[in-house]
Formats: C-alpha cells, sequence, structure tokens
C-alpha cells in the first residue's frame, strides 16, 4: 500500500513538457553581436513604431525599439524637423545626462558623447550589464522562443508559427 502510495507521489510530482503551440504570432529579428558596435548617425528616417522620449531643450529624442533614437528639432512647436538617427542597435532604453546619452544595447550598457549629434561618439561599453528581453513587449500570445546564439534581438514580426513551445498566455 505505501509503495502504491509513493508510486503515485512520484509520478504526480513529474512535470510534464508543455505542450506545442501553433498559430499567429511573433518570431524575433536577430542582429548578429558583431554589428552591435555599429553606433552611428544616420539622416533622418520615418518612425516606424514610437517609444520612449526625452526632451532637452529644443530637443527631442523618440526612441525606435531595437533600431536606434529619432532626434528632432522642437525650437518651433509648430514645426517640429527632424535632424538625425542615432543608430544603436538593440536598443531598449536610453537616459541624458549633459552631452552623454546612455543605452541599453543587448546585455550591454553604452555611453555616448552627444555634444555634436551629427558626429555621436561611443565612449564606453560596460559589457553583461542587462538581462535582455526574451519575448515580444507588450504583446500576448504564442511566440518563437530566443535562441542567444543567433545573436540580439532587434525586433520581432508577425509570423505563422508551427510547433513553438514558448508564449505569453497563462
Amino acid at each position: 500500500m505505501y509503495f502504491f502510495l509513493l508510486a503515485l507521489v512520484l509520478v504526480a510530482c513529474v512535470k510534464q513538457p508543455a505542450p506545442l503551440l501553433s498559430g499567429m504570432g511573433k518570431k524575433p529579428i536577430y542582429l548578429s553581436l558583431d554589428a552591435l558596435d555599429n553606433i552611428a548617425n544616420l539622416p533622418p528616417r520615418d518612425v516606424e513604431s514610437s517609444g520612449s522620449i526625452f526632451l532637452l531643450d529644443t530637443l527631442f529624442f523618440l526612441m525606435e525599439q531595437g533600431q536606434g533614437i529619432h532626434v528632432f528639432s522642437v525650437s518651433d512647436p509648430e514645426n517640429p524637423t527632424a535632424l538625425t538617427f542615432l543608430q544603436i542597435p538593440a536598443i531598449s532604453a536610453y537616459t541624458i545626462n549633459g552631452n552623454r546619452l546612455f543605452a541599453n544595447c543587448w546585455r550591454d550598457l553604452v555611453t555616448i558623447d552627444i555634444s555634436n549629434l551629427y558626429a555621436i561618439q561611443s565612449i564606453d561599453r560596460q559589457e553583461g550589464v542587462f538581462d535582455p528581453l526574451l519575448f515580444p513587449p507588450l504583446f500576448n500570445g504564442i511566440f518563437e522562443c530566443v535562441d542567444e546564439t543567433k545573436g540580439a534581438v532587434v525586433k520581432w514580426e508577425d509570423a505563422a508559427l508551427e510547433n513553438v513551445a514558448c508564449s505569453t498566455i497563462n
């Protein structure tokens, strides 16, 4: 009798693998880890998806998740002018203090001199400071699990998925 109860308890404690899911969801888009150093000025471009903002005097900074920061002049608030795009691969948050922009770039904290917005310079990189998001932000559904051997996730795209194990659904 005790053997039967012990066997029942052991079987009940074995974690069953989660069922694989299929359907519409999100798929990560990767960038090689070597490309994370490609911090640069680019010409202004269209905003694909807006993120966090920062106002510094008459400069308006608008982050685009995973891509970089759009910079606008708002000296004439009725007619903002796009100045430049600061390419910062795999960015997910930033702040500014004086002429320094601090951004998380996948797992790293980068410090960028923005005293000349048209010639920014990366001046420091502290590696392994952050744990990156391994799921699509503000999303509820199934998604392809992140494979960090493929690089850093810079964005997520809609995709028809088959047999995925990751989900934000409870």
